[in-house]
């Protein structure tokens, strides 16, 4: 068996800190920043902020992420893989400009025994300005299965048949955006999303930003992901064992929290993109296919119904990002990736001065 490149503890240390080595340098250059770009943190007549009180969130989160594979030659094919994902109790903790997830506890779902039980590791940083925010995370699973058997088994049964089961393969993404906020004096992120503000009138603003992603999918067996029955739909060139792209994205769009009596809220998140991607993959032969410089689409969507009170939040949350693959290939992959949340939280006192904080009033905490 191949060995490891990197052991599941150390993946997650150097995913931490490779993560504040990001959101760090936001902070750092803060009065950089305010200098051509006012923060804004003060209060509105539309935001008001509670982020020198520290907040701590409880969630039961479930993540998705698909893998669909596509024939350019017929509009009607796809085969979809998909995680056996399971349910995660998180905490998250959040103060001013810096928000952090840790997963708890793993909930394995009832139908393991059909659909193969899958690992997963995630972790999430952000960096929360008002004007300016960014978001990072990075997320590794182990173990896929064939969501719609029927086309490539034709005698599967759907009540009692095990799925065709791919616990060879792998997939690692990490993900990271920075968006600048048009109206942040009407409009906050930080309330939608993480409740450091609490937006009390209806409002919405454009957004602006770029993203990049990094992904790969390794078949530890060698094994083309193409079911053998449906192998003649594919020159051999398409046969994909391996794959990693990477994708620089421009995006432009719209964001609106509708409020109600200043605590209940619904926000609306959608922002498409042009991506540049690049990249390369391997068929059974193993021989490197380069994919590069292909101009694809890209989309995240968000919705969030909640509550924020002065001292006690919640509610639920769904949100997706989808790239969309390369036509000009002989085989077409695109990736979805889902997350529902139902959170609540508590914000906790106003923290006393430090004599000794230094460093962590250098960086803003």
């Amino acid at each position: 068996m191949k060995a490891r490149l990197i052991s599941t503890y150390s993946e997650k240390i150097l995913a931490f800190f490779f993560f504040l080595s990001i959101v760090a340098p936001f902070q750092l250059q803060a009065s950089a920043i305010r200098h051509y770009l006012p923060a804004n943190d003060q209060d509105s007549n539309y935001v008001r902020s509670f982020r020198n009180q520290p907040h701590l969130t409880f969630e039961f989160a479930r993540r998705r992420q698909t893998i669909d594979i596509r024939n350019p030659n017929l509009d009607t094919f796809l085969l979809r893989f998909e995680a056996n994902t399971q349910t995660n109790f998180l905490t998250s903790f959040d103060y001013k400009w810096l928000s952090v997830s840790l997963g708890l506890l793993s909930f394995h779902d009832a139908d393991g025994a059909r659909k193969g039980n899958s690992s997963q590791f995630s972790i999430r940083a952000s960096y929360n300005g008002r004007r300016l925010w960014n978001s990072n995370f990075y997320q590794s699973y182990t173990g896929y299965y064939l969501t719609n058997p029927i086309p490539a088994y034709p005698n599967w049964d759907p009540l009692k048949d095990q799925y065709p089961l791919r616990p060879d393969v792998k997939t690692r993404t990490f993900f990271s955006n920075l968006y600048y906020c048009f109206a942040p004096d009407r409009f906050s992120y930080r309330a939608a999303l993480w409740q450091i503000d609490r937006q009390e009138k209806s409002a919405g603003s454009f957004l602006t930003g770029v993203s990049m992603r990094f992904y790969s999918l390794i078949s530890d067996s060698g094994i083309t992901l193409i079911p053998q029955s449906q192998i003649p739909l594919f020159d051999s060139q398409s046969l994909i064992v391996n794959q990693r792209v990477s994708n620089f994205s421009l995006n432009v769009g719209y964001v609106h929290t509708f409020v109600y009596k200043k605590s209940w809220f619904l926000t609306l998140y959608f922002v498409p993109g042009l991506s540049l991607q690049n990249g390369y993959y391997q068929p059974q032969d193993l021989q490197i296919r380069s994919d590069r410089s292909k101009v694809t689409g890209t989309s995240e969507f968000r919705i969030i119904l909640g509550y924020n009170g002065d001292k006690w939040y919640g509610g639920i949350s769904s949100y997706s990002i989808s790239y969309a693959g390369s036509k000009d290939i002989g085989i077409w992959i695109d990736n979805n990736y889902n997350w529902f949340r139902l959170f609540w939280g508590v914000r906790l006192g106003v923290p006393e001065k430090r004599d000794n904080g230094r460093l962590l009033d250098k960086i803003g905490l």
